[in-house]
């Protein structure tokens, strides 16, 4: 059985099995991951204690920054730590130890329809979702994960665009959004673009206190015709919508129709001509 061991002292990893230690470290990056095969109303990143170690880790072996396709294998801690390597890369032979373990092994035998990771600690994290798992070669599970984008995922606002107030509103609209989308599950992500686009359409038809679905309505009565604007509107109020299940026999909302709301907020901006992609802004 193979062994990730990670020297508390150093720093340095070692892959093997413990009764034959490696006796050189592996330059591998190594993430504290907590997994989600069911997401609750919130998310955290892992509990980690005070070697910065958590129940599960992540060793990454690529990833592309393009795409935010991340590649590797998920470890779990062994219950006795640390644990006594037979031939001492280290001082003293022991080192925080994890074990391999398959992945449904890790979901408890069942693959649910959407598995969430979380990297970095409870304070600080990513979130990524598992698309794909295969065995290698020697039967270890590779997971390709599909990782939320951190930053660059909304338009820059235009100067002069707006009054000072309406930027201030459609700007508070927006920080929600980017905090979700760091950091909640799907189904509230979806919430907050909601919440902004009733923003957007309340300064647009200047226009208080009235839900999503008025303006939209109104907006098409205004420009008597569907545009792209109420259209992509009207897309995230029904997205909004599928996010209970119970009541709409759809399956539970999962990243992709996250990342379609968060497109349809952004080219909203860009449509009412407040935003710009440009990193000049103007």
């Amino acid at each position: 059985m193979k062994n990730l061991g990670i020297d508390k002292d150093t720093g340095d990893i070692y892959i093997g099995s413990r009764d034959r230690g490696p006796e050189r470290a592996q330059h591998v990056p190594v993430f504290p991951v907590r997994i989600w095969g069911k997401l609750p109303d919130a998310i955290s990143g892992p509990e980690v204690d005070s070697f910065i170690v958590s129940e599960y880790v992540f060793q990454e072996v690529s990833f592309d920054p393009v795409s935010q396709i991340r590649r590797g294998y998920v470890w779990r801690r062994m219950d006795s730590q640390p644990q006594y390597w037979g031939h001492p890369p280290c001082q003293d032979g022991r080192l925080i130890t994890f074990q391999y373990q398959g992945f449904q092994g890790v979901l408890g035998g069942a693959l649910p329809g959407q598995v969430t990771l979380t990297f970095g600690s409870q304070a600080n994290f990513t979130i990524g979702e598992l698309v794909h798992f295969e065995p290698d070669a020697i039967g270890q599970e590779l997971l390709t994960i599909k990782m939320r984008p951190q930053f660059g995922f909304l338009p820059h606002i235009k100067k002069g665009a707006l009054s000072a107030e309406d930027q201030r509103r459609v700007e508070l609209a927006l920080d929600d959004v980017v905090q979700g989308f760091r950091s909640s599950p799907p189904a509230s992500v979806i919430d907050r673009c909601r919440d902004a686009l009733t923003v957007f359409l309340s300064i647009e038809l200047q226009i208080s206190g009235k839900d999503l679905g008025y303006l939209i309505k109104k907006y098409d009565a205004v420009t008597e015709t569907r545009t792209v604007v109420a259209s992509l509107a009207h897309t995230v109020a029904r997205l909004h919508a599928r996010g209970k299940p119970a009541e709409t026999k759809f399956p539970p909302v999962s990243d992709r129709q996250a990342e379609l709301a968060v497109g349809a907020v952004s080219e909203v901006l860009v449509s009412l001509r407040w935003a710009t992609w440009s990193q000049v802004v103007i």
